[in-house]
């Protein structure tokens, strides 16, 4: 009888044994998962804080580069209520400044292209508002209308393709020109 009391004492801590390794083996599983889904969620967290600060930034860019449009549009378009110079270079500086957290916070190439076009092109456009260079037409509002406008679209499509916002990516068409369908 000893013997039996023994084999079942052994066998009790051999199952407890099992059923401890077990357990402590499925509980390091569930700790690893967790750690795992936290990784996870930790990174698409971070994917997309980044692309809320991405749409911010190139939102608040767009703003301050149409904003100079729209003054310049008034200098030449509406002569009583015109943007004095002064106006229109602060206008300028905002969407230069704007464009500073662009480049801190772009991540695709065509974005950063696009967006040091668009100033490229205001920096040109401010040297035809003030005399500094003539415009390529007659006409120097219409010159500024296309290349800004182009600029922005090319910039605003950029940043669409890259932030994955769905929607129509229109190329830019002048209003003087009529669009070509077909």
């Amino acid at each position: 009888m000893s013997s039996d009391v023994w084999i079942g004492a052994v066998t009790t801590l051999a199952g407890a044994v099992l059923g401890g390794a077990i357990s402590f083996l499925l509980s390091r599983q569930q700790i690893r998962e967790a750690r795992r889904q936290r990784q996870e969620e930790d990174a698409r967290e971070r994917r997309r804080r980044s692309a809320d600060r991405r749409f911010e930034a190139y939102a608040d860019f767009l703003t301050r580069a149409r904003s100079f449009r729209n003054a310049a549009e008034s200098f030449y378009l509406r002569p009583r209520r015109n943007a004095s110079l002064k106006e229109i270079d602060s206008l300028l500086q905002a969407a230069n400044d704007a464009s500073a957290l662009v480049f801190l916070v772009v991540e695709d190439n065509a974005t950063y292209k696009a967006c040091r076009h668009v100033l490229r092109v205001l920096s040109r456009a401010r040297a035809v508002i003030h005399g500094i260079e003539t415009p390529e037409s007659g006409d120097p509002w219409d010159e500024l209308n296309s290349m800004l406008g182009r600029a922005t679209r090319e910039f605003q499509n950029a940043a669409r393709n890259e932030l994955e916002v769905a929607g129509p990516a229109e190329p830019w068409h002048d209003a003087a020109r009529p669009a070509l369908d077909g």
